[in-house]
């Protein structure tokens, strides 16, 4: 018996030391040194060894810097430009200050298709500032909250051949839209495919700070209709504090179109400003549509829109247009709609004040819903009317000039109570003029005209009521001066 158990014992322990032997060597640590090493990214990435040191000094041109081991990141993917892996797993992340550039997570003229490097490098950082070239972009970027992208203004050009959108919002709507800028880009759109998207493309998201400034873009190449700016605020969203300025676009559809058309009633879009923006050769120029409120369209230049310049359409409130400059040919160069409710029953209406022709323009005005609308020292010259109707009343047309080639230079149509006083009016070039202001429609009654300067074409009347239409006139006087029968 003793000798089977000296020999149970003698076999368990040959199978310890066999299982001894066998047993894979724990592995040797790594050891962090302080010290920097140069490399490039390339032998970084190949870079094996336990001795690793605590920070790299990248020598490759134009994305030198210095990276910093993070001992305990595990997970951080390698995306070149802030975060650069070992071939042992250990990642170095780059120390800088104020913008990442672009060029560092890859981006070049020379690219294809610069879209997934550019998302790579939104995804990765706040403030990104593209570097001077002329760049390709195919893919379409997602733009995050908290997050810049920049360029030198008229430094950087993206060419879109295959897709109108340069930048849109993420791909699920429930993710909100806050804090975001666009500055100084611009683009030229050549692609062919159909669509009316837009270079940037914001649907589904609530929105808040959101600010387009300093860009340029031409789809004058391109086939289908398009927006270069395009926001809508879909059902249960909101828009606040948008602000577009100081862009120069030629779009085929719409330059700048912000609407509210998915909540009815609900003011959900508020404090857009749209401003010091040239627009031209678009159908049209800015498009602020639905309920929306604290609109300000201010000091733009719009020039040859085939429908509209500025349109505010739908029941909008608190909305001021002034300083505008209008060129070329359109169908109304300024289309106003607003009042809150839809219905004119809101008293003090927009504010019109300021805004100017150059030379002469094709198309005229026309103020629908207006409510109470305060029209002030704008100077058109237009070879269309200022047509006032639908709801639009109790307004006050003040030191305006208006001269207008058409058979009557203003219509009140079933407007009622509009104040014209201290104004210049004219239609005297007209071949065909019928009156110079008129009253049309039995709603259309106690319009006040008093104190303005008058000229009419030949054969016509200086003030006219029709179909139950009524002007109340006194005051007023001829071009020399004398007073107006």
């Amino acid at each position: 018996m003793r000798h089977l158990l000296a020999v149970q014992l003698t076999f368990l322990f040959i199978f310890l030391l066999v299982l001894a032997a066998c047993k894979e060597s724990e592995p040797i640590p790594d050891q962090v040194v302080q010290r920097q090493d140069t490399m490039t990214i390339a032998s970084l990435r190949m870079f094996q060894t336990h001795t690793v040191p605590s920070s790299i000094r990248i020598t490759d041109a134009g994305r030198e810097g210095t990276f910093n081991l993070v001992f305990s990141d595990l997970v951080s993917a390698d995306n070149m430009g802030t975060v650069l892996v070992m071939a042992n797993g250990r990642r170095y992340i780059r120390e800088y200050t104020g913008p990442a550039s672009a060029f560092w997570f890859g981006i070049e003229p020379t690219d294809s298709d610069i879209g997934p490097e550019l998302q790579t490098a939104v995804s990765a950082v706040d403030d990104l500032i593209i570097p001077d070239g002329t760049y390709t972009q195919l893919t379409t970027v997602h733009l995050r909250s908290g997050m810049s992208v920049r360029s030198n203004p008229g430094k950087v050009t993206i060419t879109l051949p295959k897709t109108y959108v340069s930048f849109a919002n993420a791909t699920d709507p429930s993710i909100p839209l806050d804090n975001v800028v666009i500055d100084g880009l611009s683009w030229t759109v050549t692609s062919q495919e159909k669509g009316t998207y837009g270079v940037i493309y914001i649907d589904g998201p609530s929105v808040t700070n959101l600010t387009v400034q300093n860009c340029t873009s031409t789809d004058a190449a391109a086939k289908d209709s398009t927006n270069w700016m395009t926001l809508k605020i879909q059902t249960n969203r909101i828009a606040s504090n948008i602000l577009v300025r100081n862009n120069s676009v030629e779009a085929k559809r719409m330059g700048c179109e912000i609407f509210n058309h998915d909540n009815p009633s609900i003011y959900a879009g508020k404090s857009i400003e749209v401003s010091n923006n040239y627009f031209h050769d678009c159908h049209f120029g800015i498009s602020l549509s639905g309920p929306l409120e604290g609109l300000t369209v201010a000091a733009n230049h719009v020039k040859d829109c085939s429908l509209f310049g500025i349109e505010i359409a739908g029941a909008a409130r608190s909305v001021t247009i002034t300083d505008n400059k209008f060129e070329g040919v359109f169908d109304k160069f300024l289309e106003g709609s607003n009042d809150g409710n839809g219905n004119g029953s809101v008293t003090g209406g927009m504010l019109i004040s300021g805004n100017t022709t150059v030379g002469q323009c094709v198309g005229g005005v026309q103020l629908f819903n207006g409510g109470a609308v305060n029209f002030t020292k704008n100077k058109f010259n237009m070879t269309g009317m200022l047509e006032i109707g639908h709801s639009t009343k109790g307004g006050n047309f003040t030191d305006n000039v208006l001269e207008s080639t058409a058979n009557k230079a203003v219509i009140c149509d079933n407007s009622p109570n509009n104040t014209f006083s201290g104004n210049q009016i004219s239609n005297e070039t007209s071949p065909g003029n019928q009156a110079t202001f008129m009253s049309y429609g039995s709603k259309a009654i106690d319009n006040l005209l008093t104190n303005n300067r008058m000229g009419k074409g030949p054969g016509g009347k200086y003030y006219e009521g029709v179909q139950g239409g009524t002007v109340n006139a006194s005051a007023n006087v001829d071009t020399k001066g004398n007073p107006v029968p």
